[in-house]
């Protein structure tokens, strides 16, 4: 018998080989690893080592090397059993370390055997089974050192037995399956069928414990019902009684233990029973029954079945190592999750303090943090910015430090019996600085308490309102108050003037409003620029608060008007007011190093006589302005009952005119130019009309200037073009004779630089040819931007449409405007015509306007022809184209279109 040691740290690995060779007469002994090995080897000085490579604390190789090199140890016969290396790997360090065969995992259990037999040299034949089998270092030494006979051994069942290899192959595959079980139902299951086929039995059954050795954890039994042998599981009967055994129960039939086994149970022929169990723990036990017809259990049926509960030991101590690996496992994650939550909270505890410190230090509020007793113990940056005082100076100290005196003691009473009762105070109060100043902060203060509702601290925020204060001020004068006069402004002045009304009212007095406006106050913005005018607006509303009296008012309204409040007791007074104002403000202004001199227009209306509230007074006071003002400004004039009248019907007519365009209430007449010498109709001019649905018909002599001084010249001027281009378009398509329409153009109109693309859009919408359609412009057209007007001018002749000079002779005229403009017709006014056969001067006038116009080139028409004699008289002079009341008054569309087809005008 020879004693051999398996070196592997797989459990599974070593179970395997110990019941392998378990049916030999070896001595055997086990180690986990290289360490345990080596202090085993030189306890026992085994015959053989079976020794992995692979193994933690010390692998196989540094083991095979330290017994290589320890004389005493150095002859020991070492396999390597290994599936770490390649075959050619292993062999190569098998033979540095004088290893003489390798085996390779798995191996079958014949090539294991005869590898065994080979090195302890117990057979010629094993040996050379072995040298065949097995994977061998040559080496004809230690050939024939082994080939010497040992003592007889055991018999070792022949490779040829089928039985044993079957129960190994079952064996080993019982194992490798047992080992990557992680379900205890799962390994019972295995083991069972693996026994059942192993040891040929016909019922069988296995019990499991839990780790105390004492609660059934697994019951599983086959070929019997489990549940009856439940109830005896644990008890002093079979089989709770082989729980006590150390060895293996082998019965046979008739055995009186057997009659202990639990009632109702099939018939028993033979039983082998044993307690499952490893050197520390009791695991449970395990018992297989055969049938009376079958061959009864043997001594050998005994070591496997020990064998297989050995392996089951190990599978199941490993699974329940697995279970607790895995607890721990989870309990590591879960600690290992806690300490990262943990670890962040403080992080995210650490960040929050920063935060607050910066917070502390960066914010621009003032935070005092006090003790209990009121002594301060912290304050921040802004607290020393704001009050001056130094965290030394206060340190220590009571708040009471920064007291105004502007509060009486309620106040503060008042502030401890809200933190006393409320925990927070918060209001405005007045602090001292360091330096004496007095400013006004916005406070709260919170009491701060521990978990048991002790005070511990009183937290103070402040916010200086100082600069707030200042800010409010300055913006409640700034909304009552012109930024750049510093005059009251229109809110301010109402509301004195409502006082004042209401003073007068009650003492009989009575009030004069005088509205000034400085005249031509563009010309220095548009020469000198807006600073100059800002500067001498200035000057103006320091002269006119030079005039006013103590107890007057003057304010600012707007850009260039102002306006003076004054008591007065007759319209003497209120004129030597006006007239000092009026001479105030023609002084010269030196502005910008220029000498101005500017005049101003005063409008004033008398409190009770002209209104009794401020809206009739300004009201009042604008219109006697406006009148002034178009009676040619410097100077002043009282309100009249009729001025208000005027002004009412204005904007009354202002008001309708707007609505006038959506309404469909303007329409075009046309009045026909013709031919002098024998009526035919040469063209007509387009003339706007206006029949309002309230007014009545209103004189184009209202409503066109009202039209231009308000803008709305633009959109009526569109619609006039565009309703002449469509009517004779719509004439022409109806076959009546083509004759060029004319439409007046105001300046206004040329002013906006529209006019080349109203008429570019007309003339494509309508239709209508571009020679059929004649702009009429007047002088003033001429007199404005002449640049613009005249790129517009010639954009639209290169159109291909007509230019006239509509007016002539009655503005400015100027012959460079004639040489420069490309024109096409002169028309001579009406007020020449109207005289032309009793005042020379009138008909010198036309005569020489009609050379000048041959000398041109351009045709001539003469406007407001009523009578025979002047069409006689223009006729002799060389006016061959006339156009008045004498063919025809302006014609409404449908009457116009009845003379077209008439063709001639007869007279």
């Amino acid at each position: 018998m020879a004693t051999i040691l398996i070196v592997d740290d797989r459990p599974s690995n070593r179970a395997y080989l110990l019941a392998l060779l378990g049916f030999t007469e070896h001595r055997l002994l086990e180690a986990e690893d290289g360490a345990a090995a080596l202090q085993l080897v030189r306890a026992e000085h085994p015959d053989l080592i079976i020794t992995d490579i692979l193994m933690p604390t010390m692998d196989g190789y540094e083991f095979v090397q330290r017994l290589r090199a320890d004389r005493a140890l150095a002859a020991t016969r070492v396999i390597f059993y290994s599936a770490v290396y390649a075959e050619r790997e292993t062999v190569a360090m098998a033979r540095s370390c004088g290893v003489q065969t390798v085996l390779s995992k798995p191996s079958d259990p014949q090539d294991i055997m005869a590898a065994v037999n080979a090195e302890l040299g117990l057979s010629a034949a094993a040996q050379a089974s072995a040298a065949t089998a097995s994977s061998t270092v040559p080496s004809a030494p230690a050939q024939q050192a082994r080939s010497a006979p040992e003592p007889a051994a055991p018999p070792v069942p022949p490779p040829a037995d089928s039985r044993l290899a079957t129960r190994l192959a079952a064996l080993e595959d019982m194992c490798l399956r047992l080992a990557s079980e992680r379900r205890v139902e799962g390994l019972v299951d295995l083991f069972l069928q693996a026994a059942q086929r192993i040891l040929d039995a016909d019922q069988l059954a296995l019990c499991l414990l839990e780790s105390d050795e004492r609660t059934v954890s697994h019951l599983a039994a086959r070929g019997l019902d489990g549940a009856q042998l439940a109830p005896h599981a644990t008890g002093t009967r079979l089989p709770g009684a082989l729980l006590q055994t150390r060895e293996t129960l082998l019965l046979a039939e008739g055995d009186p233990l057997l009659a202990t086994l639990p009632p109702g149970l099939p018939r028993c022929g033979s039983f082998l029973g044993l307690a499952v169990r490893d050197q520390r723990h009791l695991h449970g036990w395990l018992f297989l029954v055969r049938a009376p017809s079958a061959p009864a259990f043997e001594r050998e049926d005994a070591r496997w079945a020990a064998t297989l509960g050995a392996h089951l030991a190990v599978a199941y101590e490993n699974l329940n190592l697995y279970a607790v690996v895995q607890r721990h496992a989870a309990q590591l994650q879960l600690e290992a999750t806690a300490r990262a939550e943990a670890d962040a909270a403080l992080r995210e505890s650490e960040h929050r303090l920063e935060l607050a410190r910066q917070v502390f230090d960066s914010t621009q509020e003032s935070i005092m943090m006090t003790d209990a007793c009121a002594n301060i113990v912290a304050v921040n940056p802004a607290f020393e910015q704001i009050t001056g005082f130094r965290e030394a100076d206060v340190i220590g100290k009571n708040p009471r430090l920064l007291r105004s005196g502007r509060h009486d003691a309620g106040f503060y009473r008042c502030m401890w019996n809200g933190l006393e009762q409320d925990g927070q105070w918060r209001g405005e109060i007045w602090n001292r600085r360091k330096n004496g100043e007095v400013y006004p902060e916005r406070t709260s203060i919170s009491a701060v308490r521990d978990d048991a509702g002790n005070l511990t601290a009183y937290v103070s925020v402040s916010t200086d309102l100082s600069a707030l204060k200042a800010a409010h001020n300055q913006l409640d004068f700034l909304s009552n108050h012109d930024a750049l006069t510093l005059l009251p402004n229109r809110s301010l002045f109402h509301d004195r003037l409502q006082q004042a009304i209401a003073a007068a009212r009650r003492d009989g007095s009575q009030l004069a409003l005088l509205l000034v406006n400085v005249d031509r106050l563009s010309r220095i913005n548009d020469s000198l620029g807006h600073a100059a005018g800002d500067a001498l607006l200035r000057e103006v509303a320091r002269r006119a608060s030079e005039v006013a009296g103590p107890a007057d008012t003057v304010a600012r309204l707007s850009g260039d008007e102002f306006v003076l409040l004054t008591n007065c007791d007759d319209t003497e007074d209120i004129i030597f007011t006006a007239q000092r104002l009026i001479e105030a403000i023609a002084q010269p202004h030196s502005v910008v190093g220029h000498d101005v001199v500017v005049t101003g227009s005063i409008g004033i209306s008398v409190f009770p006589r002209d209104g009794d509230v401020p809206g009739d007074l300004l009201k009042a006071a604008d219109a006697a302005l406006a009148h002034q003002k178009d009676a040619g400004r410097n100077g002043f004039r009282f309100f009249k009952g009729e001025m208000n009248a005027e002004a009412m019907r204005w904007l009354a007519l202002e008001t309708r005119l707007r609505r006038a365009i959506g309404q469909a209430e303007l329409a075009l007449h046309f009045q026909p130019q013709v031919a002098g010498e024998d009526g035919r109709v040469l063209g007509m001019e387009a003339l706007l009309r206006w029949h309002s649905s309230e007014l009545g018909r209103v004189s184009p002599a209202d409503f066109i200037p009202l039209a231009e001084d308000t803008g709305l010249i633009l959109p009526i001027g569109d619609w006039v073009i565009r309703q002449a281009c469509l009517q004779n378009k719509a004439w022409q398509d109806a076959g009546l004779p083509r004759v060029p329409v004319a439409v007046n153009v105001s300046a206004h109109q040329f002013k906006a630089g529209t006019v080349p693309q109203v008429v570019r859009n007309a003339l494509l919408e309508s239709g209508l040819e571009a020679r059929y359609l004649e702009i009429e412009l007047t002088e003033s057209v001429m007199m404005g931007d002449t640049t613009a007007a005249e790129a517009q001018l010639a954009e639209l002749r290169a159109m291909g449409v007509s230019l006239s000079l509509d007016d002539f002779g009655t503005g400015y005229s100027s012959l460079g405007y004639l040489s420069r403009f490309s024109l096409d017709k002169l028309k001579i006014d009406q007020a020449f015509v109207r005289n032309i056969t009793g005042d020379p001067r009138s008909a010198a006038i036309a005569q020489a306007t009609i050379a000048l116009a041959e000398g041109l080139s351009l045709r001539v028409v003469a406007e407001g022809v009523e009578t025979l004699a002047q069409r006689d008289y223009l006729g002799r002079i060389g006016c061959k184209v006339l156009q008045g009341y004498l063919y025809s008054q302006p014609l409404p569309a449908r009457e116009m279109e009845i003379l077209l087809q008439a063709g001639c005008i007869t007279v």
